[in-house]
């Protein structure tokens, strides 16, 4: 069951970078300037990615459409509200779109990931609903995070929580994998790669 690959990679790094940014140009001159870091560091993420992976990922185009126009609605009403709500309003979207992705053979996530995860099709309904709750957990901590914390406290916990996000579906993926692994896709492997040697 060798389907993680290291967390650090190309792919990674490159999602994670906005969250640098955004970080980093907040320090040193605040969250409109982040704001508008950010746009232009997702812009170029998606770009990147779509060099890297050969296509256009529809997370990826979501996100980058999110930041860019409550980005956008921020800088031009000058209120901080809209880039706030930006992580809610993804982790929303993202939970909504695994849940249709339910009705759906394969599922959304069995299409995604599973060049690499075998798993039953009730294993398949399992991560994706845990998948679901860590997505609306993500949500509702944003909410309470930007609504208590000064801005500075809130940025330094979005840009801690973009590694933590992707750790956590991978620690939800790897626990629940092996209880749901699909043994007769593997046989169905070994015998084709049997025959063709």
């Amino acid at each position: 069951m060798d389907f993680l690959k290291p967390l650090l990679t190309i792919r990674t790094a490159n999602e994670l970078f906005p969250a640098f940014v955004f970080f980093v140009v907040n320090l040193g001159w605040g969250l409109m300037a982040a704001t508008g870091a950010v746009m232009i560091a997702t812009l170029i993420a998606v770009a990147s990615g779509v060099f890297i992976e050969r296509r256009l990922p529809v997370l990826a185009l979501v996100t980058l459409v999110l930041v860019l126009s409550l980005g956008s609605a921020s800088l031009l009403l000058n209120n901080e509200v809209f880039i706030k709500i930006r992580p809610t309003i993804g982790d929303c979207l993202f939970a909504g779109a695994l849940a249709a992705g339910l009705l759906f053979r394969p599922s959304l996530l069995e299409r995604a990931l599973g060049a690499s995860v075998q798993l039953t099709a009730h294993g398949w309904r399992v991560v994706t609903m845990s998948w679901i709750a860590f997505a609306l957990s993500l949500a509702v901590l944003n909410e309470v995070a930007w609504r208590t914390l000064d801005t500075d406290s809130w940025v330094a916990v979005r840009t801690a929580l973009a590694p933590l996000t992707i750790v956590g579906y991978v620690l939800i993926t790897r626990f629940l994998a092996p209880r749901y692994w699909d043994d007769s896709a593997d046989e169905a492997e070994a015998v084709a790669g049997h025959g063709k040697g």
